[in-house]
């Protein structure tokens, strides 16, 4: 049986090389397709894979298409009857073909298997792992159970799938950009579809975690993270676990300790709130069941509660003087002075914003007693959305800010300006708690 090894590559020239002697070493008498996607890398990934692996199938992508996407590409170009996803810092051990297959072939229902692995000093990172509620974070087990067991979900550093798991779920979701929650929104999926995931003791890997970015781009990275984690619950959470998350998201966001957790969820928060629809429609797309229509408001206003809950935490935090790395970042004094200065302009952006609104008012008084109302209403709506957007996109054009460094301030202004959007919202979160209470106790009477 043909098994098609797929690793997604980016900026990976310092692991590549063990990453890649360590799977045709230990493969034993399993026929192996190995092939890498390499996602538009800056280094020598690809011209590393072309001198010393050159029986390895090379796919170079014009940009980065994140991991899924990555992924995604693999498995189109793959012939084997089973895909291994292997990230490119993951040193598979003697044996490790043996245990996936073994599972594979003794669990009837399996169709994703996991590995036991170990961090870079030998310790267990991952025997399985779990999504926690009502928050919805990914935790790893580090006990390594006696025998193969079913799991919740298991870590994308080593993922073996079936061809046929692929043939009816279709590829992973590239949403979740550049990473995190792609693996257990898969093996959710799967689940639906009767195809449970497993861990396989018999599978062994090390994994180096030897991708040092997120140091550089702190609030980039928890901003990934965190709008990868809202999309997930979103799609896999059911109604009642739904309503849990909200309320305990906003506490938690309030009582954020962390100036870069608190910035990454202000800026995931308002993201999601605007591609709430299509995680809707691609939630029933992935089996799981519609939500009603009070359920969407109740995310849609708790989107809003989470945002202003975490900008309001970071304005009481302070800004690190250096990165975990020890690279320089902006002064908090500068920081402030230009917080202050952003503040200025989206203050001058509503009182102009809400000047033209009075002028439109205006125009449609007359026709408030006309019998079609409702449709002057969504007219004057439309206006007023197509004026907001207006001075939206004048404002943006009018922010310039010059150093380099100063990308965050950048993310920054853009959580703020979505405020415009937020002030619609006109109905408090408690009242959609109270209107779904309402919907679900009818349902339950029915």
């Amino acid at each position: 049986m043909l098994t098609s090894v797929i690793i997604p590559v980016w900026n990976g020239e310092a692991v590549l090389a063990e990453c890649l002697r360590a799977v045709f070493m230990h493969a034993g008498e399993h026929a192996l397709e190995v092939i890498c996607v390499d996602n538009a890398s800056i280094d020598g990934s690809a011209a590393l894979i072309r001198s010393q692996f050159p029986e390895v199938k090379l796919l170079p992508q014009p940009v980065n298409l994140g991991f899924a996407g990555g992924v995604n590409v693999g498995m189109a170009a793959a012939s084997g009857e089973v895909f291994v996803l292997l990230n490119q810092d993951c040193l598979v051990a003697p044996g490790w073909l043996d245990g996936l297959h073994a599972t594979l072939r003794e669990q009837a229902n399996c169709g994703i298997v996991g590995a036991v692995l170990e961090d870079a000093n030998g310790a267990i990172n991952h025997a399985g792992a779990f999504i926690t509620r009502p928050l919805g974070y990914g935790r790893h087990r580090t006990e390594t159970p006696t025998n193969d067991i079913a799991v919740d979900y298991v870590t994308g550093a080593l993922f073996a799938i079936r061809r046929a798991t692929w043939e009816t779920i279709g590829g992973m979701d590239e949403e979740f950009y550049p990473a995190y929650y792609e693996e257990s929104d898969y093996c959710y999926r799967a689940r639906r579809r009767g195809l449970e995931t497993y861990l396989s003791v018999r599978t062994r890997g090390r994994h180096l975690f030897s991708s040092r970015e997120w140091l550089r781009e702190p609030i980039r990275h928890t901003t990934n993270q965190h709008q990868s984690r809202y999309r997930f619950i979103c799609k896999q959470f059911s109604e009642a676990e739904l309503i849990e998350f909200v309320d305990a998201e906003i506490k938690a966001a309030a009582a954020e300790p962390s100036f870069h957790e608190s910035i990454g969820r202000a800026l995931a928060s308002a993201s999601i709130r605007q591609h709430l629809e299509e995680i809707f429609q691609q939630r029933i797309v992935d089996g799981n069941s519609a939500l009603p229509p009070p359920l969407k408001r109740l995310l849609q206003t708790g989107m809003a509660e989470i945002y202003y809950a975490a900008y309001r935490r970071s304005e009481q935090l302070t800004l690190p003087q250096t990165d975990n790395d020890g690279s320089s970042t902006l002064e908090f004094e500068q920081w402030q002075r230009e917080l202050a200065r952003i503040h200025e302009q989206i203050q001058a952006s509503f009182k102009a914003l809400a000047a033209q609104r009075r002028e439109i008012e205006k125009l449609y008084q007359p026709l408030w007693s006309n019998p079609s109302l409702p449709l002057y209403k969504r007219i004057q709506y439309a206006v007023y959305q197509f004026l907001g957007l207006a001075n939206l996109h004048q404002f943006m054009q009018l922010r310039s800010l010059q150093d380099a460094q100063a990308q965050n301030l950048e993310d920054l202004a853009r959580v703020l300006d979505h405020r415009l959007n937020l002030l619609e919202t006109q109905i408090t979160l408690q009242e959609y708690r109270r209107r779904l209470s309402e919907l679900l106790l009818a349902h339950a009477q029915r």
